[in-house]
């Protein structure tokens, strides 16, 4: 800082672009007849959809427990 400047020369922040969030989707609901219908796009036969539905890994992410007999 030079002896002639009585304050050091900083820019201000930039402002936060508060629109641009606001507009983000929201959270879409996920039924279970959208996760069966993935597992059988993904998978393609009944007992591959029965065991990937009814996986302990599943009823962790989902947060309930599906059973498909």
């Amino acid at each position: 800082m030079s002896k002639r400047t009585k304050y050091q020369a900083r820019r201000p922040m930039p402002q936060q672009r508060t629109r641009a969030r606001a507009r983000t989707a929201a959270p879409r609901t996920l039924t279970v007849g959208d996760l069966i219908a993935a597992a059988y796009d993904a998978m393609g036969d009944t007992k591959s959809v029965a065991r990937v539905l009814g996986s302990h890994a599943m009823a962790e992410r989902v947060g309930l427990h599906i059973v498909v007999d």
